[in-house]
């Protein structure tokens, strides 16, 4: 007995003599109540504190501060004098107030949740908050309202009272006096005008002794009055019973376009005359055929169906993957699409190889009338891969779709895939890898650096990457300009005495430019936008758009516009050429005479060209790059504005023509890093 009271009382001494510890606690922002271990716990008091004292172990510590969202912190109290933090996050405020007298006592919904009525003022989380207004007889109002942190935000609302909700309709008929029911409620007698009538779809029925009753639907509107108009028709006689029995059971028996039902099947009170009857049923041919009631007799009908029998199936295996052959139950069938014609009735194997893709296997089933058809979309052959990281965590993704923790070991898509190495404070790996399939596995290992950890020396070797890269960067070939970086053209020759380009990138595919150019008789300026696609490291195809214009002395001016097509090769960042067909459309205005006689004045030249020339692009340094280009018009048209551009006279004294059908540039690039 004794010992069992030690027993029963020791863990009590023992949890009573455990020790307390000062700590610090404090929050963001100061003022918080804290609480020991949950809201209905110990309050410790009012942040900041100082040398509270708790027990020691593990507790969580509940922060509470008007207009902010609790914050609970586990904690472990181990050492004195340790410093604990919460962070409570600032809540918003709405105040909803009713702008007119409909909207008072209105109910007030945030979110769809019922808060109370008009006027509230409620607390909500930071963020996009709906609020909904809603009273029997008014329009529910509806709004979206951004709420910050800490934000108040009033928010005045106007209920509007709803359109009426109700219509009438005028009921007559051919004989005056017949019962009106609507929906099977009496309302008077034809002809009548029926109020008060709630909006929405009726049944306006009309009843006389004697006559067969008259029914209609028709649509009530708000505010409006419908129109309903019948003639009564005397009862005729009784009618007779219609017994359908059908061969197989269970098909569908349709009398007068109306389903009677599953056969067999009985209708009573069919009125007397003669009838279409309709029987059918999936796999069987249809029967129709006319039946005579008459008045108070019976008449059994016996429907025998025909089966129909249907041609047998066929397997159709359809698949775009290049190089693909089609496996049938085993045997090979050659390249899709491929078509098996009378294929025997039940379930066959299916299966697609092509070289460089995961072979597809599926089954399908063919019978009487029903094909198999087969759209294999051959997913690339997977590799095996291994990937391990010397942190732990670490996730692996590809092509930008996370794949599975790092370490990895198992199969991926082959392809040109991107590779990248993630962790929680530390910068990605990111490497663009070629995987095939091969025997052994793909191993990667890959060191994380902590965030800003990179080494002088890879900082550099990236750097020296960039400038290699943009070193090589051209501005005549097809080969779009990086973004943020910017390239400068200086040429001369004929017949613009000298050139100045500027261009710069703007995404990954176009990049773009100005240029200014002149001589003594014309000064012009362009816009220019190209696109270009790198079809291999060592070829290049694009494409570019200009349009610009042009002053000059004596009221001189033009405007141009063109479309350029360009086809380059790059040898290894060091040369490219390109050869390019262009169109163009020049409008000259301008003033010509000779140096004796009158001027004419006011002329205008309006001129088509059909350009082809070509490039030759030499880098230099990591900066600068040489080039030249020449072009060639294949089109008589000239630009008349540039003849006699060295005023030469010829032997019959008149001005010479200087325009050639040939031009070309020698100039400088200069490339910015």
């Amino acid at each position: 007995m004794l010992a069992a009271l030690i027993v029963t009382l020791l863990p009590t001494r023992v949890a009573q003599a455990q020790p307390t510890i000062p700590v610090n606690i404090e929050s963001t922002p100061a003022g918080a109540t804290v609480y020991l271990d949950s809201p209905e716990g110990q309050n410790l008091g009012v942040t900041p504190l100082r040398r509270v004292r708790i027990t020691r172990g593990n507790h969580t510590l509940v922060f509470r501060l008007p207009r902010h969202r609790d914050a609970s912190v586990a904690v472990n109290v181990i050492r004195r004098n340790e410093t604990f933090r919460g962070v409570l996050d600032p809540l918003g405020e709405l105040t909803i107030t009713a702008a007119n007298d409909s909207a008072s006592g209105a109910n007030v919904r945030i979110d769809g949740q019922l808060v109370g009525t008009l006027p509230v003022n409620q607390m909500v989380d930071p963020g996009r908050h709906l609020i909904q207004i809603d009273r029997e007889g008014y329009v529910t109002f509806t709004q979206w309202v951004q709420v910050a942190g800490a934000q108040q935000l009033a928010l005045p609302v106007l209920l509007e009272r709803q359109a009426p909700s109700t219509g009438s309709v005028l009921v007559a008929s051919d004989i005056s006096g017949a019962a009106i029911y609507v929906d099977g409620e009496p309302r008077g007698s034809t002809p009548t005008v029926i109020d008060n009538v709630t909006a929405g779809i009726h049944q306006i029925e009309v009843r006389s002794e004697g006559f067969q009753t008259q029914a209609q639907t028709v649509e009530i509107r708000a505010g409006e009055r419908a129109r309903v108009e019948v003639q009564l028709r005397p009862d005729v006689p009784p009618g007779g019973t219609l017994v359908v029995v059908t061969q197989p059971r269970g098909a569908s028996v349709v009398l007068d376009g109306e389903a009677l039902g599953a056969g067999p099947v009985t209708r009573e009170n069919v009125s007397p005359g003669e009838h279409i009857l309709e029987v059918s049923m999936t796999g069987f041919q249809p029967i129709t055929q006319p039946v005579t009631i008459e008045a108070g007799q019976r008449r059994a009908v016996n429907i025998v169906l025909q089966e129909v029998v249907l041609a047998p199936g066929s397997i159709i295996v359809r698949s775009s993957a290049p190089g693909a052959v089609v496996v049938v139950d085993g045997e090979e069938r050659g390249a899709p699409p491929v078509v098996v014609e009378s294929a025997t009735a039940g379930t066959h194997a299916i299966v697609v190889r092509a070289p460089g893709f995961q072979e597809y296997r599926t089954t399908c089933a063919v019978g009487p009338g029903r094909n198999c058809e087969v759209d294999a979309e051959l997913g690339a052959e997977p590799v095996r891969v291994i990937v391990r990281s010397n942190v732990p965590n670490s996730a692996l993704y590809l092509d930008g779709t996370q794949v599975g923790p790092v370490p990895y070991e198992g199969t991926v898509p082959s392809g040109n895939r991107r590779l990248e190495v993630r962790a929680p404070g530390y910068d990605p790996y990111i490497a663009q890898v070629m995987l095939a399939p091969a025997a052994e596995p793909r191993v990667f290992d890959v060191a994380l650096l902590e965030e800003g950890a990179m080494t002088d020396e890879e900082r550099a070797r990236l750097e020296r990457e960039r400038l290699e890269n943009y070193a090589g960067q051209t501005s005549f070939a097809a080969n779009v300009i990086p973004t943020s970086q910017a390239l400068i053209d200086l040429s001369v020759m004929y017949p613009s005495f000298f050139e100045l380009r500027a261009g710069t990138g703007f995404a990954d595919w176009i990049d773009g430019g100005i240029s200014i150019r002149g001589n003594h008789r014309l000064f012009e300026f362009e816009a220019r936008a190209r696109v270009a696609w790198r079809v291999t490291p060592q070829i290049g195809l694009g494409a570019q758009v200009f349009l610009g214009g042009g002053i000059g002395p004596d009221s001189a001016n033009s405007f141009h516009t063109g479309l350029e097509g360009l086809a380059s090769i790059l040898f290894a960042k060091r040369a490219a050429v390109t050869l390019w067909v262009g169109f163009d459309f020049y409008r000259d205005r301008f003033e010509r005479g000779d140096e004796v006689t009158m001027i004419v004045r006011g002329r205008s030249d309006n001129t088509g060209m059909v350009r082809i020339g070509g490039s030759f692009e030499l880098r230099l340094t990591s900066y600068w790059n040489l080039f030249t280009t020449f072009e060639g018009n294949l089109l008589s048209d000239r630009r008349e504005i540039y003849d006699g551009l060295f005023r030469t006279v010829n032997d019959s004294g008149t001005q010479g023509n200087n325009t050639s059908a040939f031009s070309g540039r020698f100039g400088f690039t200069y490339k910015f890093h």
